[in-house]
């Protein structure tokens, strides 16, 4: 079953801190792929029959980078299955713009340039897309390149047979559309057996800490029958009677044992992180949302509360506000904190919290304004079964 799932796993949400450090490796690849497409109409300049097309493919491959570079931005992933159709689709656009651009005039049909930047762009979305996704539209790009040069190729017959000419312009989107689905089948394969083996780890560990915890409550039992309990009947022993005051302390004592036993350690865990930043945090949780989270959820929203901590710590301003809102089915996570820097120092400080906080809920928002900091993350639950499988 999990080699199947993994096919609709993302190596970005399994292993977000990989996606970000490979981020730059993208936007070069996308530049990359700009210059090459610019180098070769050049170079290729006398071979042009139509020099509206060539601009045109010119365009496309540059709205194709541009796609790249903001689809996979960490800081908002994850990547839409419409942004990477899209992005491909301008790619593929513009190798037939391109094959247009020089139609019945080139002796090398299957040598254009497009082909190729389409592979690359592809490839681009190894670590944010499944592969299945990847697979669906390498298989279509390859068809609509291959046609297009089996087209050409019919107006020259004598160069090549057209499915020769399908094949061979073909080949460079099929090698690196099929890594690109392979790896990222791969890597979210690996990824969902370790966090396999990772929850089976948990759950022994969770019956541990289960049982440490009653021991615990049996030992704050005793503390406070030694500290409260026993005083008060000894006193009472010593009377021989039981007295209103008596009944008045009797009470006193229930009270703080259930304070001590129930309460104290029947808080939700964002509340008891409030009350150990009481002047730093505030909690709006009516719901008790956070309760319902998965652990790796809880440990991004968790890290990402105690950076904004740390910058409010360094203020007088505001303390950092945390509100969890249920409408229906959907749900948000607003945090808002006092922040003198730009989007840029966000994405200098925050980015890595912000990256696992969309690859372990999804949707998000972050904007600076007016000194103040604000990251909305929207999200539905998700059920154990689905929840290292599913995507946004």
């Amino acid at each position: 079953m999990i080699g199947f799932i993994a096919w609709r796993g993302v190596p970005q949400r399994l292993d977000p801190i990989i996606a970000r450090s490979i981020y730059p490796l993208v936007g070069a690849a996308a530049v990359g792929s700009l210059i090459y497409a610019i180098l070769r109409t050049l170079a290729g300049a006398d071979e042009i029959r139509d020099p509206v097309f060539a601009g045109l493919a010119i365009v496309f491959v540059v709205i194709a980078a541009v796609l790249v570079v903001v689809e996979t931005e960490p800081v908002r992933t994850p990547v839409r299955f419409a942004g990477l159709v899209v992005t491909v689709l301008s790619a593929v656009l513009a190798s037939v713009s391109s094959s247009i651009s020089t139609w019945g005039t080139s002796n090398v049909i299957w040598d254009n340039w497009g082909p190729l930047v389409t592979g690359v762009v592809i490839l681009a979305f190894a670590e944010f897309r499944p592969g299945r996704d990847l697979a669906l539209v390498t298989a279509l790009s390859a068809v609509v390149v291959g046609a297009t040069a089996a087209l050409e190729t019919l107006a020259m017959p004598a160069i090549a047979s057209p499915l020769t000419s399908a094949v061979i312009a073909s080949t460079p989107v099929v090698l690196f559309g099929v890594g690109a689905s392979v790896f990222s089948y791969r890597v979210s394969l690996l990824l969902s057996r370790a966090a396999e083996s990772a929850v089976r780890e948990q759950t022994g560990l969770s019956r541990r800490v289960r049982i440490r915890l009653r021991e615990l409550l049996r030992d704050s039992g005793r503390q406070a029958l030694s500290v409260e309990v026993v005083p008060f009947l000894e006193s009472v022993l010593a009377r021989g009677e039981v007295t209103e005051a008596d009944v008045a302390e009797a009470r006193r004592i229930s009270a703080v044992l259930r304070s001590v036993i129930i309460t104290e350690m029947g808080l939700p865990w964002l509340r008891r992180l409030e009350r150990a930043h009481p002047d730093d945090l505030r909690v709006d949780d009516p719901d008790d949302l956070a309760e319902g989270f998965a652990m790796e959820q809880k440990v991004a929203l968790r890290a990402v509360i105690t950076a904004l901590i740390e910058v409010h710590t360094t203020s007088t301003r505001s303390p950092v506000e945390v509100r969890l809102r249920e409408v229906g089915t959907h749900r948000s996570i607003l945090l808002r904190a006092p922040y003198a820097g730009g989007e840029s120092g966000v994405r200098i400080r925050f980015g890595a919290s912000i990256t696992v906080m969309n690859a372990v809920f999804g949707r998000s928002t972050v904007t600076v304004d007016d000194g103040e900091l604000r990251m909305l993350f929207a999200y539905e639950p998700r059920s154990p079964a689905t929840q290292s499988s599913r995507i946004s």
